[in-house]
């Protein structure tokens, strides 16, 4: 991850009346056109003069990064020790593949495993070798990554120290690998279940899906989940830590006020697995159906224990899931991002590092070829705030409309090859490249 240098004028032009026109279907890629110019020798041979070119440009402009960035003697020293080192920290990692690879590369399971505080190093090492298999046999396809937490805490999983790691570790998968990033998963057990808790909402635009068994939330703020399924698996008996059991009812509730409140998104399952205490069936690669609560919220509360029985395997539910990495709608709560990441994005968002805190809702219209800001509250007055934009998302032939608190401005927006390659260094992933952005204070 790179510290953000430069920042890309674009050619504004006044602020203009809105009013309505006739809607028309935006064509964004002639395909014989795409395969023309990705016959190119380079990327900077490439006129960014249509959405057709913006594509291909950033498709090279990937290639050209993943084959320079093969080449770092930290990223192959890395991949071949299975260590990742920040500030005096040091995750070590199990990789291994199974099955064959999907069309746009192998998906990525990444798996923590239990002790934590309350157990010596060489109980969390147990936990450790216990999860380089524990999910494993039931992945049909997939790169399967168990790291090692990087301390013998409570925390293990989500020290401060973690997040860039796991960045790390992604991009470094994503190079080396040539992994789909759209389909990215975390699942983890016990402590691991606390890590998933942790670390889904701070990264949410990194996964696909999650799945978090055996775990507490710890007051966890999953707003960031609107784009992100989730799935809480415990069970009904599991009291141990300051009833874990009845939390995660709980957090069903959580999930569903959310999705009432932003009106929509936050796809999530809960499996209470009944009668279970810490030991629950959540990986059985034969699929065998367990016993469940139908009714976890209200159970949770004191209500009377009603059963079902469902496929609980964490993988059945992460493999069916795929990131879509420019969605429609994007919920941030700005405080919930990792503190030691130099990253300022959040899927096509961009607030710089000295906003600490605040929440923006924006949408965009693809056949309007509008951005909207439905809502914007941050606190301080520094700072600045930006829209992303790549070809998934707007026709860049024509002027890009951006309202915020009604008011709609036009700007003619410049694609640029230095801001594709910025993109390209900050999140060394194919399906997040984007070729402008617009300020938006």
């Amino acid at each position: 991850m790179k510290k953000i240098s430069i920042i890309i004028s674009f050619l504004l032009i006044s602020v203009l009346m809105f009013t309505s026109c006739k809607k028309e279907e935006i064509s964004f890629i002639d395909q014989e056109l795409y395969e023309q110019l990705m016959e190119s020798d380079s990327s900077r041979d490439i006129v960014l003069d249509s959405n057709t070119a913006i594509k291909a440009a950033s498709d090279l402009a990937w290639e050209e990064y993943k084959s320079q960035a093969r080449k770092s003697a930290t990223l192959v020293s890395e991949m071949t020790n299975k260590k990742i080192e920040y500030e005096g920290k040091t995750m070590r990692f199990e990789v291994k593949s199974v099955g064959k690879p999907g069309p746009n590369g192998y998906p990525l399971y990444i798996a923590l495993h239990g002790g934590g505080h309350s157990d010596t190093p060489a109980m969390n090492n147990s936990q450790w070798e216990h999860m380089k298999i524990y999910y494993y046999d039931s992945v049909n396809s997939g790169i399967y990554v168990a790291p090692r937490g990087i301390s013998d805490t409570w925390d293990t999983h989500f020290n401060a120290e973690s997040y860039p790691m796991y960045e790390r570790l992604i991009e470094d998968l994503s190079v080396y690998y040539g992994i789909d990033t759209n389909r990215v998963y975390l699942v983890g057990y016990s402590a691991g279940g606390d890590g998933v808790w942790q670390i889904t909402p701070k990264m949410a635009d990194r996964f696909a899906a999650a799945n978090m068994s055996a775990g507490h939330p710890n007051g966890v703020d999953l707003t960031n989940l609107y784009n992100t399924p989730f799935q809480i698996q415990c069970g009904q008996n599991d009291t141990a830590v300051l009833g874990r059991n009845t939390e995660c009812g709980r957090y069903c509730e959580v999930l569903d006020q959310l999705q009432y409140a932003y009106g929509g998104g936050y796809e999530h399952n809960v499996n209470i697995h009944f009668g279970k205490q810490h030991g629950i069936e959540d990986n059985d690669p034969l699929r065998s159906e367990q016993v469940i609560l139908t009714n976890p919220i209200e159970w949770s509360k004191g209500g009377e224990a009603i059963t079902t029985t469902a496929d609980t395997n964490a993988i059945s539910f992460l493999e069916t899931k795929r990131r879509n990495p420019v969605p429609e709608r994007v919920v941030w709560s700005i405080a919930n991002r990792p503190s030691e990441c130099d990253t300022e994005t959040f899927y096509w968002l961009r607030a710089s590092k000295d906003i600490v805190a605040g929440t923006i809702i924006a949408s965009y219209d693809k056949a309007k070829n509008t951005i909207t800001i439905e809502k914007m509250v941050v606190l301080q007055d520094e700072g600045e705030i930006s829209v992303m934009l790549n070809a998934d998302m707007v026709d860049f032939t024509k002027p890009v409309t951006v309202i915020v608190n009604g008011t709609a401005t036009e700007y003619d927006v410049t694609p640029s090859l230095e801001y594709i390659n910025q993109t390209i260094r900050e999140r060394c992933d194919p399906n997040m490249i984007f070729a402008a952005e617009i300020k938006i204070r």
